[in-house]
């Protein structure tokens, strides 16, 4: 990016988690397809449940992402991303929505009491299988945050919850309240329906909240964790549920029996879910893709075709608060390497990145001998993929003498006022990781320890979901001009990038 005029002070918001070429509007979809045995699918087995099966080994086209158990005991499903669905042991199958287009990724399942199942997706739409009632969807509305669970009432009907505790009720399903608009230590990652009535959510650092009947048995919340929590599940008695974290620890809250975990047990990938057996005493872990679900739009900036379309680039577009060219050449290092090769080529390595952790993947652009696009459609791409986090890849053409990365925020005021704090969140994960990585220093020139707050941006004006944009390098130093030329360290400004992202994302 070129140097330009920057005013504001770097300011310090509190992290809160709210709650994602040619000249083109359309996003390029990379969906998480996996090399043998990566996107997991393996089942551990605790207690009485039975082993009836996994897809350990199996080379899947996207990362499984959650599980449900039959209602009468003895087997369970799968679902992955891509909306497939496997069935094991009593579970019978009903249909998936594999192979067929989806507006938004799949990010778990439920089974309905008399037959058949539900998945939903990051916007919540939901997908009816077998008996089981379609009794509406959160599909096509505006969600403040995307869901990341459901669950099925008892009575009939299902729940939707997203990553900001929001609850939404269908069918017969009671609405006994929500974590919605509440402030959060962390973001929700689950649900589960209590057979007596009522539901439970569970928050990445162990807090569980219960609404209606739903008994209050105690939380993780507060207390150190050696992994973030993934998931909830209901002992069939009612009178407890199991918390999972990632690394396969289980905690028993109730009258939940604790049969046994996977922590300090060798894990293919990381455990995404927990089921518990309603015909035996015990439950399943499944493991799955770390950042399964989730959807980042990664934007290199600038294009190398830009050049040769001066008329295009240089045409005003309303960035939010003012008018801002629709793109630009960018910068270049003395030796004529430019910007827009080395963003681009960051950027392929870190969808490679987050591909294989899982997570679904929104390239701006997916060529650099292209031209644009806008400035206003970088952004738009994002929002309209409702990115979980979206990160713009650029590096800087400031003073010679000055070295070093910057963060670059969004300021308030705009369409982008509710991901303000969010952005924040974002920038300070980002900021931590790319500084340990690379070995990098923090900007000697532009912000305050590496955050910039920045108003003449439309990347950042307009955009409705976490954003930030990272200034890796400055392309004028000469020392910098060594590293952004050098593909290896391309990988590990990807590589510390990444660590950023799944670090925002996972709300570690």
């Amino acid at each position: 990016m070129r140097a330009q005029a920057r005013r504001g002070l770097a300011i310090a918001l509190a992290a809160s988690i709210v709650g994602l070429v040619l000249v083109a509007t359309a996003p390029v979809l990379v969906a998480g397809t996996a090399v043998a045995g990566s996107a997991a699918g393996g089942v551990l087995n605790f207690g009485q449940a039975g082993a009836h099966g996994s897809l350990q080994g199996t080379d899947l086209d996207a990362p499984i992402v959650g599980m449900a158990s039959a209602p009468g005991g003895g087997g369970y499903w799968l679902v992955a991303s891509d909306g497939g669905v496997f069935a094991f042991g009593t579970a019978a199958f009903d249909g998936s929505m594999g192979g067929k287009p989806l507006v938004a990724p799949v990010v778990g399942m439920a089974a309905a009491p008399g037959g058949g199942y539900w998945l939903v997706a990051s916007d919540g739409g939901v997908f009816a299988f077998g008996p089981a009632a379609f009794d509406g969807s959160m599909g096509g509305k505006p969600l403040v945050a995307p869901v990341v669970g459901m669950a099925a009432a008892p009575g009939g009907g299902y729940w939707l919850v997203a990553s900001d505790g929001g609850v939404f009720a269908f069918g017969p399903a009671a609405f006994d309240g929500s974590m919605g608009g509440k402030p959060l230590v962390a973001p929700v990652v689950g649900m589960a329906a209590a057979p007596g009535g009522g539901y439970w959510l569970v928050a990445s650092d162990g807090g569980v909240f219960a609404f209606g009947p739903a008994g209050y048995h105690g939380s993780m919340g507060g207390k150190p964790l050696d992994a973030p929590v993934v998931g909830l599940a209901a002992d069939a008695g009612g009178g407890g549920y199991w918390l999972t974290a990632d690394d396969g620890g289980v905690f028993s809250f109730g009258d939940a029996p604790f049969e046994g975990s996977a922590a300090g047990s060798p894990l293919v990938q990381p455990v995404i879910g927990i089921a518990g057996d309603p015909g035996a005493a015990g439950y399943w872990l499944v493991e799955g893709a770390p950042l399964a679900g989730k959807i980042v739009a990664v934007d290199p900036g600038h294009n190398g075709g830009n050049a040769g379309d001066p008329a295009y680039i240089n045409m005003p577009v309303f960035n939010g608060r003012g008018e801002e060219a629709c793109d630009t050449v960018g910068a270049a290092t003395d030796s004529g390497y430019s910007e827009a090769q080395f963003n681009f080529n960051v950027a392929q390595y870190l969808a490679a990145d987050l591909r294989a952790q899982g997570a679904t993947v929104v390239l701006t652009r997916d060529t650099n001998s292209g031209v644009g696009p806008c400035v206003t459609q970088r952004a738009a791409i994002g929002n309209n993929a409702h990115a979980d986090a979206a990160v713009a890849i650029h590096a800087d053409g400031g003073p010679p003498g000055g070295r070093g990365f910057a963060i670059l925020e969004p300021v308030a005021d705009g369409p982008n006022d509710g991901v303000i704090a969010s952005s924040a969140a974002l920038g300070s994960d980002l900021r931590g990781s790319f500084l340990a990585g690379t070995g990098e220093p923090v900007s000697s020139y532009d912000g305050v320890n590496g955050i910039q707050p920045r108003d003449d941006l439309g990347g950042i004006n307009l955009t409705t979901v976490p954003k930030v944009f990272i200034e890796c390098a400055n392309m004028r130093n000469p020392t910098d001009a060594a590293l952004v030329v050098n593909p290896a360290w391309q990988q590990r400004a990807a590589s510390a990038i990444d660590n950023g992202l799944t670090e925002f994302l996972l709300g570690r």
